[in-house]
């Protein structure tokens, strides 16, 4: 399982289950590189970025348990969200 380049700046929860929302200008910031971002749910919490496609490094009671990989933010969500929960 792949972790977070430990060279990334975090840049704050920018992708949330609570409305279903990712920031405006996301996508964008996590492409420049040099960031990541956190994505909060109920049931996990990852933290992503951009490394030729978005990955997403999913922990449950801050265990890693699984990094997905997708073209798009509202992929690397509707992903997370099937696999662990939308709450």
């Amino acid at each position: 399982m792949e972790a977070v380049p430990s060279n990334l700046e975090n840049i704050g929860v920018a992708m949330s289950n609570f409305d279903h929302a990712i920031d405006d200008g996301t996508e964008d910031r996590l492409k420049a590189g040099g960031v990541c971002c956190g994505y909060s749910a109920w049931n996990f919490f990852a933290f992503v970025w951009w490394n030729s496609k978005f990955k997403a490094m999913i922990k449950q009671y801050q265990v890693h348990v699984d990094t997905i990989e997708a073209d798009t933010l509202q992929e690397i969500m509707d992903i997370a969200s099937q696999r662990y929960g939308f709450d």
